[in-house]
Parts: C-alpha cells; sequence; structure tokens
C-alpha cells in the first residue's frame, strides 16, 4: 500500500514536471543563471556565507556584487530550495503588480515574524488580506495623515535637546527617540515623551524594540533552522514590545465601550488606534496590527533620518541649498503646500530613500505557476517559469544603486537626479502596487518636515565621523554607527 502512494506520488510528479516543461516552451521560457555554489545539495555555503556578511556589516554590499558577477536575475539554493533573485524593474512590476495575485509573503516570512507581528497585515494573503487592508486604509484615511501640527510639538523638542556649538555628539538616538514619540502619538494619542525624560524604562523599550525586530529578521535569514539559534534573549524582547502596547489596546477597547451612544463632540482626539477599536473589538488583533504599525512607522522613519543626516553632515554643500530653498518660509513651521513645493528637499528625502533604502529587500512566494518577463537565458532577457512554492528575492539596495538604470553616479548622493526623475518600478522604497506601504505618505511628510524645520534651525550640522556609512540591518536598515555631528 505504501510503495503503490509512493509510485502514484512519482507518476504525479513527473507528469507535473513534463506540463511545466511544455508550458514553459510555449511561453518562450529559459533557466536563469545559477549562484556557483561549493556545496551543492543544500546550498548551505550561500547561507554561511550570508550570515558572515551579515556578522561583517557587508551583507547588502555582497548582494550588489553578486548581481553585478552573475546578472540581474540568478537563481541559488537556500536549504535545499531554490530561490529566485532579481532586481529586474520589469519582474518587480510583475511580482508586486501585473502578477499580484501569483504571489504571496510566503511561509518563511510568517514563522519567522509570527512571534512578534502575529497576524498582522504583514503576515497575511488573500482575501483576508483585502480585507484588513480596507479596514486600515480606513482608519488612515481619518486620522491624521497629512495634519504637520502632529510634529510639530516633538519637533520642537528636538530643536531643544540638540546640543549647540558643543562637542561631537550622536543625533541618531535622538531620531529613535523622536520617531518613537511621533509614532506613539498618532498611534495611542498620547505620545512616549522619550526625548523628554530619557529615563531606563524608556530606554530599555527602545532597545527591547529594536531587539525584537533584529531577532525576526536574523530567523528569517536562518529560514527552516531558525530554531538552532537561540530564542530566549529574543523572546524577552518580543513580551517587553507586547506588554508596552497590550494596555493602550484594553484602554482603547474600554474607551470605545464607554463612548458608545454618545455624541460626536463628546469624544476625545481621534488617533488611530481609536478609530481602529471601532472597527474591530479582537484585542490579539489589535495589538498584533499595532505593534506592526509602530515598527513601520518608527523604525522606517528613523532609519530614513539617521541615513539622511549622515550623508548631509558629510555634504555642507547640500546642506546650503536646503538652507537656502527654506529660507523663504522666514522662520514660520510649513504647511502642507509648502512642504510638497520644496522641490531640493524633497529630492534629499528621495534620495536617501534611493541609496540606502530603509526596507533594502523584500520577497514574495509563488502560490501558482508563473512567469516573470525577463532574467532567463544567457543575456538575461528571456521569461523564467516559475513554479509555485517558490521564493523570489528583490534586492531593493542593489537595484537602486544599478548604472544602466540610474547613471554612472549611481553611487553618490545627487538630489538634483529627482528634479526630473519620475518614480517608476526600479525605486521601491515603499514597495509598490495594492501592497505598497500604506503609511508612506505619513513616513515621507514627517521626514520632510524635520528636516526643513532643522535646516529653518542650524546652520551647520557638520560630520564628526571620519568613517564612512556602515550598514546596520534589522527591520530597517540604517547607519551602524549614528550620525556623530556637531550643530552651529
Amino acid at each position: 500500500m505504501v510503495m503503490e502512494r509512493k509510485r502514484r506520488r512519482r507518476e504525479v510528479e513527473i507528469e507535473l514536471w513534463h506540463t511545466r516543461e511544455v508550458i514553459a516552451r510555449l511561453k518562450g521560457c529559459q533557466s536563469p543563471k545559477t549562484y556557483p555554489h561549493r556545496e551543492r545539495l543544500l546550498g548551505s555555503d550561500y547561507l554561511r556565507d550570508s550570515i558572515q556578511a551579515r556578522k561583517s556589516q557587508c551583507y547588502l554590499r555582497r548582494e550588489q556584487q553578486l548581481h553585478q558577477e552573475i546578472g540581474n536575475t540568478y537563481r541559488s539554493l537556500f536549504l535545499g530550495q531554490w530561490v529566485l533573485n532579481t532586481i529586474e524593474p520589469d519582474n518587480v512590476r510583475a511580482i508586486f503588480s501585473t502578477n499580484f495575485a501569483d504571489f504571496d509573503t510566503g511561509a518563511r516570512r510568517h514563522r519567522a515574524f509570527a512571534p512578534l507581528l502575529g497576524n498582522s497585515i504583514f503576515q497575511i494573503d488573500g482575501l483576508q488580506w483585502r480585507s484588513r487592508r480596507s479596514l486600515l486604509q480606513k482608519c488612515f484615511t481619518q486620522a491624521r495623515i497629512g495634519d504637520l501640527e502632529l510634529f510639530e510639538p516633538h519637533v520642537r523638542t528636538l530643536l531643544a535637546v540638540i546640543p549647540i556649538n558643543e562637542e561631537a555628539f550622536d543625533l541618531a538616538p535622538l531620531f529613535h527617540r523622536f520617531a518613537a514619540d511621533v509614532a506613539t502619538d498618532f498611534l495611542f494619542g498620547e505620545s512616549l515623551e522619550s526625548l523628554k525624560s530619557p529615563n531606563r524604562l524608556q530606554s530599555g523599550l527602545l532597545d527591547a524594540f529594536y531587539e525584537a525586530a533584529a531577532g525576526c529578521e536574523f530567523r528569517w535569514l536562518l529560514g527552516r533552522f531558525a530554531f538552532l539559534w537561540p530564542q530566549r534573549a529574543f523572546m524577552t524582547h518580543v513580551r517587553t514590545v507586547h506588554s508596552f502596547i497590550q494596555p493602550y489596546v484594553d484602554k482603547a477597547i474600554r474607551v470605545n465601550h464607554q463612548h458608545l451612544g454618545k455624541d460626536e463632540n463628546e469624544k476625545d482626539r481621534p488617533n488611530f488606534l481609536n478609530q481602529l477599536s471601532q472597527i474591530s473589538q479582537d484585542g490579539l488583533s489589535l495589538r498584533d496590527e499595532i505593534t506592526t504599525l509602530y515598527f513601520a512607522g518608527a523604525d522606517t522613519v528613523a532609519a530614513l533620518l539617521i541615513n539622511l543626516f549622515f550623508i548631509l553632515s558629510k555634504r555642507p554643500d547640500v546642506w546650503e541649498r536646503v538652507r537656502s530653498e527654506v529660507q523663504h518660509l522666514r522662520g514660520p513651521p510649513p504647511t502642507l503646500p509648502q512642504l510638497k513645493g520644496l522641490k531640493y528637499v524633497n529630492g534629499c528625502v528621495f534620495e536617501s530613500l534611493r541609496i540606502h533604502p530603509p526596507q533594502a529587500s523584500n520577497s514574495r512566494t509563488a502560490n501558482r505557476d508563473t512567469v516573470l518577463p525577463t532574467g532567463g537565458g544567457a543575456d538575461g532577457k528571456s521569461p523564467i517559469f516559475v513554479s509555485k512554492g517558490t521564493m523570489v528575492h528583490i534586492a531593493t539596495y542593489a537595484m537602486h544603486r544599478r548604472h544602466d538604470l540610474w547613471g554612472d553616479d549611481a553611487e553618490e548622493f545627487d538630489p538634483d537626479r529627482w528634479l526630473d526623475q519620475k518614480q517608476n518600478w526600479k525605486f521601491i522604497p515603499f514597495l509598490g502596487g495594492p501592497r505598497n506601504c500604506i503609511g508612506m505618505d505619513l513616513a515621507l511628510n514627517e521626514a520632510t518636515y524635520v528636516l526643513t524645520r532643522l535646516a529653518q534651525h542650524f546652520r551647520s550640522i557638520d560630520s564628526r565621523d571620519p568613517n564612512g556609512w556602515v550598514e546596520s540591518a534589522g527591520l530597517a536598515l540604517m547607519s551602524k554607527n549614528g550620525v556623530r555631528v556637531a550643530v552651529a
């Protein structure tokens, strides 16, 4: 009986393989290039090299170099399974947009992030994702995305704690605290106020957020072998994060019950969690979503500001042009239309997102047999057949630095390229298509507002770090050595 089942399974596998071969030929598909594995059974050499590169803070440079040496699309073994690696904009568009229904986030990501993010929108697919996305989109529309008054009190606190005309200090911790204060204000209606009172509790909390995120990223890198990595410290950080967020969730549910039947004018100032709790009363689901949105907001904005000011501190010419552009505002905080009209300031933000994208890579897994438009054959121009279950890895960092897409100065920070640059699928800091970052506008407004206000306030921000930018890749990519500066 057992032998019969095995024989039948083998026949089905052969039939499926033959069918896929026929479909691939009919669509003109060819195989992509292959990574030159030293160990060809499981591809453990690729995993070892990836872990070593991560420890050496050169993981992203390694990805970029591999694409330069092998091709814009190639396949590699990961623990016995083939992974397709691509930095082709046409493939990115197919995955995130035109063939969107053919791809899911995948089991590997779900396993890696489940302890922290549960079954949040970051983790789910299909109809469940569509329903959750619609719910969250409604809350974002109702919340204060375009209200710059959300940022101003926290910017004033940031300006007050930045030492002027003193020895070098690190801007990075201040940006982390600022982003946390804004995120908690937006989500909960009350700020953590970590800039005002950086006590040990808040410091430990922010450390727990960082370590929990970094732990999830490392679990993703290890894949099915994540269980071999000691989990005790990681789970302690996860519990700290959940213990911080849960009381806010409980309060929102309680307040929502108390406000039932009240007139709108009697209600408290709206915040995202209160809006969400009016639609869902599931405490665990609310906690998962708010945890995800906190990381998506605070981590992304902090990373963007850290990377941006690391470069600006080493480019006084760029800083002077930023200051020149904001001079016409004559001191007061900018309005949203004024902010959008600052072309060079916005160019600086977009260029930072290009050269140091906070989400430096992404992946999707095919939920059915499908075809990607390019990357196959010796010239890398033919379509590629992607069988169900294949993971496709997109190295955003490497794609954002392709010379054939961005020019010979692709490695250089040049905000002027955005004065006439049209955004397309070669630029995906917030992904694209139906599953693009739901908080993109909020993050862009926040980063641009901070840059504008600091340029209004400080004559110079000069680097005191003789070294170049070094990667620190967790959930968000940022400068490992912070932003050592002196300001005047």
